[in-house]
């Protein structure tokens, strides 16, 4: 995981995004980008428990009365409501590919009674935002799901203000280890590590 300050000149959004996503797959397939873990109900339940403190702990001492912070890939919102907690009253504003998912996040926002976020549907590869828009960009567990992340990246780099923090924390999926060392569990892996290279994303990305 990575908290980066930044500072270059900003440039304009590129006439031919597509044209950054040209990239070779791991298996020479053609490229993807399809969400791996998919929104099923209990991926969804294994994410209402992240927070701040124990999901973006190295963001906290970043994180100033405010800041406008920009959440990528923010799925039910959790870490993104908590975001705006703290960075108050400044904005954040989280970006999902889901329309169902932004809805729901939507909703968590209101049931908190979190007024400083805003949810809205979006392209991590074309946003919908000006140069040099947000203090933060916050991407959590987002890289490994893309089939080209430096492009992702760039577009990150893209909408943050000059001198601001681009913060990303993925898993490596090859840094993964358990005991006993379960037959079925060893099955999950290798299935999981094909699909999710199928699906035009890196289970290594950490």
């Amino acid at each position: 995981m990575t908290a980066e300050q930044t500072r270059e000149p900003a440039h304009s959004q590129p006439e031919n995004r597509d044209a950054d996503r040209v990239e070779i797959a791991p298996h020479g397939e053609a490229i993807r980008d399809t969400y791996t873990h998919g929104h099923h109900e209990s991926v969804l339940r294994s994410h209402t428990w992240r927070t701040v403190l124990n999901s973006a702990a190295y963001l906290i001492p970043h994180l100033t009365p405010g800041l406008r912070v920009l959440d990528v890939g923010c799925g039910p919102g959790t870490i993104t409501v908590d975001l705006a907690r703290r960075v108050s009253p400044g904005t954040v504003t989280g970006v999902d590919a889901s329309a169902a998912i932004v809805a729901q996040a939507a909703g968590l926002a209101v049931d908190e009674g979190v007024p400083n976020v805003a949810f809205r549907v979006g392209d991590v590869y074309a946003l919908d935002f000006a140069d040099d828009s947000f203090d933060l960009v916050h991407a959590h567990q987002v890289l490994q799901h893309l089939a080209n992340p430096v492009a992702a990246l760039r577009e990150l780099r893209r909408v943050l203000k000059p001198g601001g923090i681009l913060a990303a924390r993925d898993v490596d999926y090859g840094g993964v280890a358990w005991y006993p060392k379960l037959p079925g569990l060893q099955s999950w892996m290798t299935a999981y590590r094909a699909v999710h290279y199928w699906n035009g994303g890196d289970p290594d990305a950490g």
